[in-house]
């Protein structure tokens, strides 16, 4: 399936990344790039590097003993996880709603940084299934492509579950049958235009697919961490846990029950306290 020329424009509209994070994503890309780069990239912008130090010293990403200054952050927690706060952060401060998929202002966030928890719970849980730390990214960005689609396609959520109720299929086939292309596949071309890795754009595009050909252990954990953000009550709109996910996920990553189970428990304590940094409702 292909994208509908329609969306593609949507896509080629959309508002570029703030300065700041556009020079993080490219330090994404460029393996020489270091600490003291990323720092330069940050300090220049306020609000940025209020937000970074917050949320650096929060439980969530591991501030367990406190960060001080802007140049220990970034150097304790690596050009990976800046990008994954600075993003989040902006994410957060959109503050959309996602009516097409029965998602109120604040979800969409939610269940992106549910997920990006949960891949930071699934490298902790099982460090041997090599999952890189850009992996986290990719779970926070997954379901970017439904800001695209409500934004310029005509229609509500009714019209998805009518396909989908009618053909007896998932929300995501639904999805595209009626569109000729999924969320997933247009988060895909998102990442791109954003100038993401490589990596990463294919874990956002291929996140729904099933069974997955070829997979890396970033599409993997991709895929674990969006039922695990759905496990905790993040992102259900009107797709609830209709999802059809690939179990070989599970086992490439050495997940079994119990692990899962404590990867869902560990996801739901950090956004927790992720979501008290904000100063958000539980």
């Amino acid at each position: 399936m292909s994208i509908p020329p329609g969306l593609l424009q949507g896509i080629e509209r959309l508002d570029p990344l703030p300065v700041t994070l556009q020079r993080l994503v490219h330090a994404l890309n460029d393996e020489n790039v270091g600490a003291v780069q990323i720092g330069e990239h940050v300090q220049y912008d306020p609000a940025v590097a209020a937000t970074l130090l917050k949320v650096a010293n929060s439980a969530a990403y591991g501030g367990w003993s406190r960060t001080e200054t802007l140049r220990d952050a970034v150097m304790r927690l690596g050009k990976a996880r800046v990008l994954d706060i600075v993003l989040g952060d902006h994410l957060r401060r959109m503050r959309v709603s996602a009516p097409m998929y029965d998602l109120a202002e604040g979800e969409l966030w939610a269940h992106s940084a549910a997920a990006s928890l949960a891949v930071k719970a699934i490298a902790r849980e099982r460090p041997q299934a090599g999952v890189p730390e850009s992996a986290s990214v990719a779970a926070l960005v997954h379901d970017v492509g439904k800001l695209v689609m409500v934004r310029f396609l005509k229609a509500d959520v009714s019209a998805i579950l009518a396909v989908r109720d009618r053909d007896q299929v998932s929300f995501v086939q639904a999805e595209r049958v009626l569109f000729g292309c999924d969320h997933a596949q247009v988060g895909g071309a998102i990442a791109r235009r954003w100038g993401f890795p490589a990596d990463i754009q294919e874990a956002v595009a291929r996140h729904h697919e099933s069974p997955i050909a070829a997979s890396t252990p970033t599409l993997d954990a991709v895929v674990v961490a969006n039922v695990a953000a759905k496990m905790i009550g993040t992102g259900l709109g009107a797709e609830g846990m209709d999802i059809r996910p690939d179990e070989a996920c599970l086992d490439r990553l050495g997940l079994d029950f119990d692990a899962f189970a404590r990867v869902c428990d560990q996801t739901h304590v950090w956004l927790k306290e992720l979501k008290a940094t904000y100063g958000l409702k539980q």
